[in-house]
């Protein structure tokens, strides 16, 4: 998709593109007008309604207004958020199919919307370990391949906050997942959370631990395939392994260290979009605000 104006960018611009997740209540295209509003220069939604098995494809005309509003407004770029029930790495096979069907379904409506990423978590393996979450999201990769999606919308793996038997807290999880990928023809990428990052227990509480965490990053996924950030502030602490969302400085991150990770030079020109809590729209004025005002 041709887009207009500055939005149109390379992997390490100076343009930092600043957005949230919008909802689609009331139709997809919603979603690109509720992130006009707020200013955004990008934006994060979900595909469908995120905690339910049913698919209800949109229309044919729910796809190109989307599409055209998203062009006219120069939204750059946009990503996909799988919904909450997929499983990659479940050892269950009725739940595996069932995912990898949903995946796939959503991987499909991700290309016929034109997004550039589609966002997803590698699940859990319910105890069976790590080997055995690898051996199923290859598989459900394979899958995908071998039915020609993956090619327009990028994968992207969101590292995990580590509670239960996640899979993908570990950078070298999703390094080893994404180099599995590629040797299938399939490029993905990396999304990195920082409250996930810092509640799985990677030190963020100065400038030298921001600077090793951007190395390992480097090290265990590579910085290049780091295409996406959510940032995000935790109200748990460092290592709880609880995936809770707080304000942007207002957590136990804090404002010094995201605003550490705005202005690294390494992280320029990615995007960065904000899951934090809203009751209303004014919870995401506020907390764009505060991030502008970080910003280089």
């Amino acid at each position: 998709m041709p887009l207009k104006g500055r939005h149109h960018i390379g992997a390490r611009s100076l343009w930092m593109p600043l957005g949230v997740h919008t909802s689609i209540a009331g139709g997809l295209h919603l979603a690109v007008r509720r992130a006009v509003q707020l200013g955004c220069d990008c934006f994060q939604m979900f595909g469908r309604n995120p905690r339910t098995w049913a698919v209800k494809e949109a229309s044919e005309d729910e796809e190109v207004l989307f599409r055209k509003e998203r062009e006219e407004a120069g939204l750059y770029p946009v990503a996909i958020h799988t919904t909450y029930l997929i499983n990659l790495s479940s050892p269950d096979e009725t739940v595996f199919r069932k995912s990898v069907a949903l995946f796939k379904t959503e991987l499909k409506a991700a290309g016929r919307l034109g997004v550039e990423y589609l966002v997803t978590h590698l699940g859990s393996s319910l105890g069976r370990g790590k080997e055995e979450a690898f051996r199923r999201v290859t598989l459900a990769l394979k899958d995908a391949v071998q039915s020609g999606l993956g090619l327009r919308t990028m994968i992207l793996f969101e590292n995990s906050a580590g509670s239960g038997d996640s899979y993908g807290s570990e950078l070298s999880d999703i390094g080893k997942v994404m180099d599995e990928a590629r040797k299938m023809g399939l490029e993905t990428g990396l999304c990195l959370d920082t409250c996930h990052s810092f509640a799985s227990g990677y030190p963020m509480g100065s400038v030298k631990e921001v600077t090793a965490l951007i190395r390992r990053v480097d090290e265990e996924a590579g910085l290049q395939s780091l295409k996406l950030i959510h940032l995000n502030d935790s109200k748990a602490p460092s290592g709880s392994n609880v995936d809770r969302h707080e304000h942007i400085g207002k957590g136990m991150i804090g404002g010094a260290v995201l605003k550490e990770i705005l202005n690294r030079r390494e992280l320029r020109g990615l995007p960065f979009i904000l899951e934090t809590p809203k009751k209303d729209r004014s919870d995401d004025v506020r907390n764009l605000k505060t991030v502008r005002g970080m910003m280089p």
